[in-house]
């Protein structure tokens, strides 16, 4: 089905109501829209909270706003089916920034969807969001003064862990979404140990940020949210109807703040490095990574400070860095090595699949700082490098072929420069061996990628240091 016909027989998206509710130890909220003359849909979270405060001090106002975001975020993974151009808002209002914050969203953050469906959308009418357009709208005052420690997003890959053993003088708590095996397993190995944990630095987050001692409720700082989609999804895409890559990320961001306020987290530290606000599409804006962009994390901090004033702060901490730096700090994490999974489509199982850009970008990436037979031994199980299938991989990631891989992946010049250095320092494969001679022509230095600082980030100066700390040492 292509988006002509369809946007033409299916003109109006409905996004119908949301229903909050908190009992015990748990919020649940549900989402229900409707493709009309197509079908009805609904969306399920659970996000369980452990306040030490009681649930009466929660302002249910300030939880309905955050879940009517969370609401319009959600929709677009059954909006995208038919891309109806007209999107109705039964439940609420928009004022004119957020109208134009949500164009923006869907228009950047379904840039691969374009791309992949062959659809250019027009940015001033592909989408006509109906409901009442305020001028603007307050934020609401958030009086709660008891925010503390460190909410850390986890996917199991190299960078949540990175980000984990950095802030390990925090009180940190763990967000997950659906944790799989891969997760699960990072988390554990995070919060494994009967040792008080003692740091020897000041804590860079401040006083409210206390730092905790080896305590049996680590499991109550283990946040594992459900997110249940619309089977009937499913059915459609089989069907024929429209799919592909939604802005996950920005999923991941309203929930992590719904969460965050439940739970009494003063920071959410995302682990979206430098190299996410490169677009995958040479010289254009589509960009399978959009939602880890600065460009997002800004306009989210933007978005989420016109809807309350609460004293919840949203970033990324690998911010400043080049999936080259991460990739040195990562390399001293021994005790990760035989649980991380970069790989999306093994981590669900725990394993590499090894047929993937991504599992050979992060095979790339580590080469220069891990062993070559700890890489094949303890972490992939073999050389990806010497694999035929990896072949227009490892063209796609270098920039000698048309686009970069719809995956997360770091820069084209650090990857270059990653390859150029294990080639010099002796290291051999089937593919690096035929491509020898293009590989040791790249001008990329892989020094000056890995002591990249970017200084665009929304970290403080404390948190900083304590990245440059671990960088430089």
């Amino acid at each position: 089905m292509d988006y002509n016909t369809l946007t033409k027989k299916y003109p109006n998206f409905i996004y119908h109501s949301y229903n909050v509710t908190t009992k015990e130890d748990v919020c649940c909220i549900e989402f229900k829209y409707e493709i009309e003359g197509l079908d009805t849909f609904t969306t399920k979270w659970q996000i369980p909270f452990n306040r030490d405060f009681y649930i009466q001090d929660i302002d249910e106002n300030i939880l309905s706003r955050l879940a009517y975001n969370l609401g319009l975020v959600e929709s677009i993974s059954y909006w995208k089916m038919t891309c109806s151009p007209n999107y109705i808002i039964k439940c609420g209002n928009l004022s004119k920034f957020e109208e134009e914050w949500w164009r923006k969203l869907f228009y950047k953050g379904l840039g691969e969807f374009q791309f992949l469906n062959n659809i250019e959308f027009d940015y001033d009418t592909f989408i006509n969001f109906d409901c009442d357009i305020l001028d603007e709208k307050k934020p609401l005052i958030d009086t709660l003064q008891n925010y503390s420690g460190v909410l850390v997003p986890v996917g199991g890959g190299k960078d949540s862990v990175v980000s984990l053993e950095l802030l390990r003088c925090e009180y940190v708590s763990t967000y997950a979404i659906n944790a799989n095996s891969t997760t699960k397993n990072v988390i554990d190995r995070f919060f494994d140990s009967e040792e008080p944990i003692i740091c020897e630095k000041p804590l860079p987050l401040g006083d409210s940020a206390k730092l905790p001692k080896y305590n049996p409720d680590f499991e109550k700082r283990k946040i594992n949210a459900k997110r249940i989609l619309d089977a009937k999804i499913l059915k459609y895409n089989n069907e024929g109807f429209l799919n592909g890559h939604i802005p996950f990320s920005s999923v991941v961001a309203f929930s992590a703040f719904i969460s965050a306020y439940l739970n009494g987290n003063k920071y959410i530290a995302l682990s979206n490095e430098s190299s996410a606000s490169e677009p995958t599409v040479k010289g254009s804006f589509v960009n399978h990574q959009y939602s880890k962009s600065f460009e997002f994390e800004k306009d989210f901090n933007d978005y989420i400070k016109a809807q309350v004033t609460s004293d919840i702060h949203y970033f990324s901490l690998l911010r400043p860095l080049s999936e080259a730096g991460i990739a040195k700090i990562f390399s001293n994490q021994f005790k990760y090595f035989d649980v991380f999974r970069s790989c999306n489509r093994g981590s669900k199982k725990g394993v590499w699949c090894n047929e993937c850009s991504k599992c050979l970008f992060v095979y790339i990436i580590l080469s220069p700082h891990i062993p070559k037979h700890i890489l094949e031994d303890v972490i992939f199980g073999e050389s990806l490098l010497d694999k035929d299938v990896m072949e227009q991989y490892f063209l796609e990631l270098t920039g000698l072929s048309e686009h970069k891989p719809f995956e997360c992946v770091g820069t084209i010049g650090e990857i270059r420069a990653s390859l150029k250095y294990i080639v010099e320092k002796g290291f051999a494969s089937k593919i690096t061996d035929k491509y020898k001679d293009t590989i040791l022509s790249w001008d990329e230095d892989l020094d000056s990628y890995i002591n990249m600082f970017n200084e665009e980030n929304l970290l403080t100066d404390k948190l900083e240091n304590l990245v440059k700390d671990a960088l430089y040492e």
